[in-house]
């Protein structure tokens, strides 16, 4: 297998260019987090089909619905209709069709109805972008310390523990995704976070 691939090069230039490089006070962790999410999708031995989905449902996830079909389009013309199948089905369902952001859970709770009959390559996207949110957010806390919180994790400690007890349920109803060794990552560092997050909570 070579090492570099002009379709993961360009799957990473088009995210960057649609995620608002260029737009003031964009956060340069968002650029940086579909590069992380296609290293971890790599180290697990993930498909290109995957990792240019991955990198690319974090364009859909932030995208207006006025914007979405030409966006959808774009991405299919440029990458196929395969890794937009992918990338569709990894997405969550932030906003509404007014283009309003919809309540956190419930969001959460559309998205683990799609990953409960999603494709694998869709569920390996989903637990990759969560490994890599857990070790974002538990570096974070420990660099920076407990008064930024807020800054690195919109869920409580109520809501993160309902979320991620509730995505390792539907991770370990699906037999037929056998990336188990993702899976014990993800509950690791989880299991880490929701401490971490109740520790913080009472010192706030």
């Amino acid at each position: 297998m070579l090492g570099y691939s002009d379709r993961i090069n360009h799957a990473l230039s088009f995210a960057a260019k649609h995620r608002g490089l260029a737009t003031p006070g964009f956060d340069p962790g968002a650029i940086a987090q579909p590069a992380n999410l296609a290293i971890i999708l790599t180290r697990y031995g993930c498909d290109h089909v995957t990792v240019e989905a991955g990198i690319l449902h974090h364009v859909l996830e932030e995208c207006h619905p006025n914007q979405q079909p030409t966006m959808e389009r774009k991405i299919g013309d440029k990458f196929g209709t395969i890794v937009l199948g992918v990338a569709r089905q990894a997405a969550e369902p932030k906003y509404d069709r007014y283009g309003e952001e919809r309540p956190w859970q419930v969001y959460k709770r559309d998205h683990l109805s799609q990953l409960a009959t999603a494709e694998p390559r869709a569920v390996d996207i989903c637990v990759a972008d969560e490994i890599h949110r857990c070790g974002s957010v538990l570096a974070a806390l420990r660099r920076l310390g407990v008064e930024y919180l807020r800054t690195v994790s919109s869920a409580g400690s109520d809501q993160a523990i309902w979320w991620y007890c509730s995505l390792l349920e539907v991770l370990e109803a699906r037999p037929e995704w056998t990336r188990r060794e993702m899976l014990d990552e993800l509950r690791s560092l989880s299991t880490d976070l929701v401490r971490s997050l109740r520790h913080n909570e009472e010192d706030l």
